[in-house]
């Protein structure tokens, strides 16, 4: 098997991947945010619509309010920052694959993974991800490029070896 391509991967396609982190970061803030939002509102009408709620008491409403949009904030950083990739992710990259490697290289440098090192893959929708054996290091093929001749070949060599599953794995 020899399948060699250059691709540059856009953002959009980073984006899709760590779409799944960027919501993990950013949903604490978030929620918090939501909750301290209601109570504000809630404890604002409270205060507007009855007597019973000593002035100093009232401004709790706007203070909840106030931090509530600050933490909204915080977590639509958060999201955008899990989902930021330095711009050398998106310059073009010339992949070769053979039965022995897999290379990936750059003007910069290159990177060959054995197939021996690799515990597993997974078909995304875009991508085909691979863990590696070693410190658990992890790096993908982008499907776009590959023809279908190219994609069928790649997938029998990796069901062949019994390295690509289904699903993605989770880790809990």
């Amino acid at each position: 098997m020899r399948i060699e391509f250059t691709y540059a991967r856009p953002r959009e396609y980073f984006r899709e991947q760590r779409a799944q982190a960027g919501r993990a970061a950013a949903a604490p803030s978030l929620l918090g945010g939501v909750l301290l939002l209601a109570a504000g509102i809630a404890w604002g009408l409270t205060a507007l619509l009855s007597a019973g709620i000593k002035d100093e008491l009232a401004l709790a409403g706007p203070a909840l309010v106030l931090i509530g949009v600050g933490l909204c904030i915080r977590a639509h950083d958060r999201w955008q920052d899990e989902l930021a990739v330095p711009a050398s992710w998106c310059t073009p990259r010339d992949w070769l694959i053979t039965d022995e490697a897999l290379e990936s290289s750059t003007p910069i440098g290159s990177t060959t993974w054995n197939w021996a090192g690799i515990r597993y893959a997974v078909r995304i929708p875009h991508a085909y991800f691979f863990r590696a054996e070693e410190g658990g290091r992890s790096f993908d093929v982008p499907r776009a490029p590959l023809t279908d001749e190219q994609e069928q070949t790649l997938e029998d060599f990796l069901v062949e070896r019994g390295m690509i599953i289904d699903e993605p794995v989770r880790v809990r």
